[in-house]
């Protein structure tokens, strides 16, 4: 090879190198998401009574934040009282096992359905980011 094809040869091979080991660091500087802490204890979420005679059905979005072992703060996006006090009122409750202080969204649904037991409610936790609450409406006569 000529000098000069040897000089556009290495000059290639440099750039090559330099673009991969850029793009390489920019991954590596990249955040990976903490994990969601893992569940220790919560109180039963229940559908409050005065939304379930008022036929009162929603989703709430709440934002909670934890210390490392408990919710330390829980606010709820929706205004649709009762159902945003419960939800904030409930996520309080939650503990968890020790992690590194956080903050993410649980996503309580409440629902009336005929499906539901009209004494006790259906509840389903998926810890956690998400409760679902059903109960059968009852009118009061």
């Amino acid at each position: 090879m000529t000098s000069s094809c040897m000089r556009v040869f290495a000059a290639s091979a440099f750039l090559t190198l330099t673009a991969h080991f850029a793009a390489r660091s920019e991954m590596d500087t990249r955040q990976i998401p903490e994990p969601l802490p893992m569940m220790a204890g919560a109180e039963v979420p229940l559908y409050p009574p005065v939304a379930r005679v008022t036929k009162a059905e929603g989703v709430i979005h709440v934002h909670v934040s934890t210390d490392g072992h408990k919710v330390i703060s829980a606010r709820a996006d929706e205004d649709l009282k009762p159902l945003s006090n419960a939800a904030e009122e409930n996520a309080r409750s939650w503990t968890f096992a020790t992690h590194t202080p956080t903050s993410f969204t649980i996503t309580y649904r409440y629902r009336l359905a005929a499906e539901c037991d009209p004494n006790n409610p259906t509840v389903i936790l998926k810890f956690p980011t998400e409760v679902e609450v059903c109960m059968r409406y009852t009118p009061i006569y």
